[in-house]
């Protein structure tokens, strides 16, 4: 089976549909992907950058609705994604805590690795996470 990548503004016109005919572009690749006909390899970056696109102010969806999407697409059959469990459950804290998609994801991934914890100056968001130790 072929393998690809795709990039953000793929993911953007799928979602949106608009434009309505890279949309159907971006539709007919990914009913591709569904069949098994070919698969798509996706860095984490690109999730990052979608639900950041997704929330700013030309879409303006909320946090939920971001993670949300982020989620549907990292469920996608066909579609694997790097470090897909984590930006599953960073898309869920990131909504349900309002914090920076980033910060969540690094509360997941230190979690995840069982560090003893995280070296930051930003507590803002990070003091929201349940059971991680900040540092200094």
């Amino acid at each position: 089976m072929d393998e690809y990548t795709a990039d953000t503004c793929f993911f953007l016109r799928f979602l949106t549909g608009q434009p309505p005919e890279q949309a159907e572009k971006a539709l007919a690749v990914l009913k591709r992907v569904q069949k098994g006909e070919i698969k798509l390899i996706l860095p984490a970056l690109v999730v990052a950058e979608l639900i950041w696109t997704l929330e700013s102010s030309i879409f303006k969806l909320s946090k939920a609705e971001a993670a949300e999407k982020a989620i549907a697409i990292l469920s996608m059959k066909g579609i694997e994604v790097e470090h897909a469990r984590l930006l599953e459950e960073a898309a869920v804290l990131h909504a349900d805590l309002n914090i920076d998609f980033i910060d969540a994801f690094l509360s997941c991934f230190a979690q995840a690795k069982g560090l003893k914890g995280l070296y930051t100056f930003d507590r803002k968001d990070f003091s929201k996470v349940h059971g991680l130790k900040l540092l200094p």
